[in-house]
């Protein structure tokens, strides 16, 4: 960790994120950080807390649940971290099986409401933040599940869908704010507790990986990140693929 620039005051939604941990813990190497972990979990958060303390992070959490519409985050977060934030990392999602969810009206809608429109109007509340700054970076953990509908799990991909294209519209907004980075993490398949109902294959990312691919392009205000980077190659095929042999997969 260096010492010679200023702490680089952090906000992460969805604190006991495997892959936030690990982006954190990268910056950690190489930046002094100030750390506000917000999530559900208070014994999860004191946790991940400890952790980055035992690091030389400077962390504290604030337990609420990132998926709640009612909150005033604007509120929250000026309150436990007061000053200018140079980065927010919107982390919070969940992974449920598809097929009980395709059964279940409430529980579709709940998958959206954390996957999309949480992250979504978390999202535009942070770049009022930055907007009321003139700088600062927000970087929002996507999915290359977003790049294609695939019937394997296409509710959690048209969510992450969503989000890419939320943020692409605000990087056209924000044109002439150089200053401002919004950048879109797209992991592939991550060995994280999420995915841990998912059969391993060849595919499959340590999350300690991604989160130091992910610091990389955060740190070089990369728009849109696929991490690993190959990742983009294969959606690339992915999405070159005609409608009439895609059916015919099982994707």
């Amino acid at each position: 960790m260096t010492t010679d620039t200023p702490s680089l005051n952090t906000v992460v939604f969805g604190g006991t994120s495997a892959i936030a941990r690990a982006i954190l813990c990268a910056a950690a190497r190489e930046r002094s950080l100030r750390v506000l972990l917000i999530g559900r979990n208070a014994q999860r958060l004191q946790s991940v807390k400890d952790d980055l303390i035992a690091r030389g992070v400077a962390a504290d959490f604030h337990c609420a649940d990132p998926s709640d519409l009612t909150i005033d985050w604007d509120a929250v977060v000026q309150a436990a971290l007061p000053g200018r934030i140079d980065l927010f990392l919107v982390a919070h999602g969940e992974l449920p099986e598809q097929e009980a969810v395709l059964q279940d009206a409430r529980r579709l809608a709940q998958t959206l409401q954390v996957n999309f429109l949480s992250p979504a109007v978390i999202a535009s509340s942070c770049i009022r933040v930055l907007q009321r700054q003139g700088q600062g970076t927000l970087a929002v953990l996507g999915s290359v599940a977003g790049d294609r509908g695939r019937g394997s799990n296409f509710v959690y991909g048209s969510a992450k869908a969503g989000l890419d294209t939320l943020l692409e519209g605000w990087r056209h907004r924000l044109v002439g704010m150089p200053a401002i980075r919004l950048v879109t993490i797209k992991p592939g398949v991550t060995d994280t507790p999420m995915t841990a109902h998912l059969p391993k294959g060849p595919l499959f990312t340590s999350a300690e990986k991604v989160g130091l691919l992910s610091w990389k392009a955060i740190s070089k205000g990369v728009p849109v990140a696929y991490v690993p980077g190959w990742w983009r190659l294969v959606l690339a095929v992915i999405c070159l693929v005609p409608r009439k042999i895609f059916y015919r997969t099982k994707l």
